[in-house]
């Protein structure tokens, strides 16, 4: 899949600089990998899905050039499947599907890849390949509610095809079967009977009709033989009119008043009631004078606040647990990147914000507090197409080689599938109500 000229599918976009780079050493084509991913994250906020889509192609390119590298690959997962959401969005849903498949074989353990192609197989109308590719993504993480509801929609629509095609077999069945039992009949075509010569004398009816006719003779001079099935009629003044022609009377007219066109004239005076310009609201722009759209960028207040609320992410492990007391917390916060803003859309606000971002994270053990365990987990895609309470997606979760011997498991149901993890979630829950509440 080819940029063109500036652009997806040739047309001009306003990211030709980095459309058109070309680094040669690696630091440099990572960089310009992750400037694409920024401006891709804000051009899918935006909606727009075209320019999106020739940055995440750009950025597949650069790093297809990174040979034997397997975080290479892992990257080029995520632009496929970011591929993948924009060209479903365009309609593009066959090579939507090639996206998907091409971030699964560059990361199976990607989950984001194989949710998006049971999309694009949904789109298609492929439901069972799309269920499969849901349980699939749900197998790599059992906690997202949200690939729960997708695979409940899908077995809901599956067993409605199924029941579709049983009665349509079933139907066709009974049709055959109908057909065996009761064979068509041939009707025997229809003996023609010889046409009598009418020598008969003009009855009664005949007499009658000939009395109509004289009234018909009077409307000669006004209608034609045809005019009577075309639909016209004689108005009160004698013209004849067509049948759809409303006659209007002189009390209507009277109400109606006189509504002939008349010549404006320029010399004439101001009236008080002429329009007059639109009074500019204090705080936007000068063009927006009908109020129709005003967009204020909050990044700043918006990094800060969310920063704060994530690093008071904490999960204590309950009684029963295996480590009784045992603290998980958010130590930092690294790699954030993104942007928020709200719109005023006639009156309404509309709120975009995505963000992505590392967290370091520390668990100490509740035996003994001097035995700690650390890694990272990053959130990919924190925005406003994830309903609250649905959680968010993690990937590139790393366990510190430094923390005890036979924690995995531990640390996989407290800190990767649950505890803090949920505790995370609603932190950033929590600021978007923020964020609503306050613009």
């Amino acid at each position: 899949m080819s940029l063109g000229m500036g652009g997806f599918g040739g047309v001009p976009s306003a990211h030709t600089d980095v459309l058109s780079a070309s680094p040669e050493d690696v630091p440099s084509k990572l960089r310009l990998v992750e400037e694409i991913k920024s401006r891709g994250r804000a051009c899918v906020g935006c909606k727009n899905y075209p320019d999106a889509a020739s940055l995440y192609t750009k950025g597949i390119e650069v790093l297809s050039s990174i040979t034997d590298d397997e975080s290479a690959k892992k990257e080029a997962a995520i632009l496929y499947s970011n591929r993948s959401l924009v060209l479903l969005q365009m309609g593009k849903v066959s090579e939507a599907l090639e996206s998907a498949d091409s971030a699964c074989e560059n990361d199976p353990t990607y989950v984001k890849a194989h949710w998006r192609r049971g999309q694009a197989c949904n789109a298609l109308g492929r439901t069972a390949d799309a269920l499969a590719s849901f349980e699939r993504a749900l197998s790599l993480e059992p906690a997202n509610k949200a690939l729960k509801r997708e695979i409940e929609a899908a077995k809901a629509k599956k067993e409605h095809e199924e029941k579709l095609l049983a009665a349509a077999k079933e139907a066709k069945e009974a049709e055959a079967e109908a057909e065996i039992a009761e064979p068509p009949k041939l009707v025997a075509p229809a003996k023609k009977e010889a046409v009598k010569a009418n020598t008969t004398k003009p009855t009664s009816s005949a007499k009658s009709s000939n009395k109509n006719s004289v009234k018909e003779d009077e409307d000669t001079d006004l209608f034609s033989s045809s005019d009577h099935v075309r639909g016209y009629k004689i108005r009160s003044d004698g013209k004849k009119t067509s049948f759809f022609d409303r006659e209007i009377s002189e009390e209507s007219k009277q109400l109606i008043g006189d509504i002939a066109p008349k010549r404006i004239d320029p010399n004439a005076p101001t009236e008080d009631n002429a329009p007059k310009p639109l009074p500019v609201t204090e705080g936007t722009s000068a063009w927006n004078k009908a109020g129709t759209w005003e967009e204020r960028d909050v990044t700043s207040w918006a990094k800060e606040t969310l920063e704060a609320a994530l690093l008071t992410s904490e999960y204590i492990l309950p009684e029963g647990s295996p480590s009784p007391g045992a603290r998980a917390t958010v130590s930092k916060v690294s790699k954030f990147e993104g942007h928020t803003s709200y719109a005023t859309v006639r009156g309404k606000k509309r709120y975009i914000y995505e963000f992505a971002f590392t967290l370091d994270w520390v668990l100490t053990l509740g035996d003994d507090h001097t035995k700690t365990c650390h890694g990272k987990v990053t959130f990919p895609d924190v925005d406003g197409t994830v309903e609250l309470g649905d959680g968010y997606d993690i990937v590139d979760y790393h366990v510190d080689g430094s923390s005890p011997a036979g924690t995995g498991p531990l640390l996989e149901r407290f800190v990767r599938d649950g505890g803090l993890r949920e505790s995370i979630h609603n932190k950033i829950d929590d600021w978007v109500r923020l964020l609503r509440a306050t613009y």
